[in-house]
C-alpha cells in the first residue's frame, strides 16, 4: 500500500493508479452534473429527475477527457 501511495502521489500512471483516475472522475462528473442539472432544468422537470439526469449524463464529458489524458501522459 505504500507503494501505491507514492506511485499516486508522484504521478506515474499504471492500472492501479488510472483506476483511481477514472473513478475519480466518475463521482466528480456525476456530481457536478447533477448540480448542473439541478440548476439549469430543476424548475421545469422536477428537481429528482434533474438530479438523475444530471448524475448520469454529467460523466460522459468527464471521463473521455480523463481517458484521453491519461493516454497522452502516459505516453509522453
Amino acid at each position: 500500500m505504500e507503494s501505491f501511495g507514492q506511485s499516486l502521489a508522484s504521478g506515474e500512471i499504471n492500472f492501479a493508479t488510472g483506476a483511481v483516475w477514472i473513478v475519480t472522475a466518475v463521482l466528480l462528473g456525476a456530481g457536478a452534473g447533477s448540480l448542473s442539472a439541478l440548476k439549469l432544468a430543476g424548475k421545469d422537470i422536477g428537481n429528482e429527475l434533474a438530479l438523475m439526469m444530471g448524475s448520469v449524463f454529467g460523466p460522459l464529458g468527464a471521463v473521455p477527457g480523463i481517458l484521453i489524458g491519461l493516454i497522452v501522459l502516459k505516453l509522453i
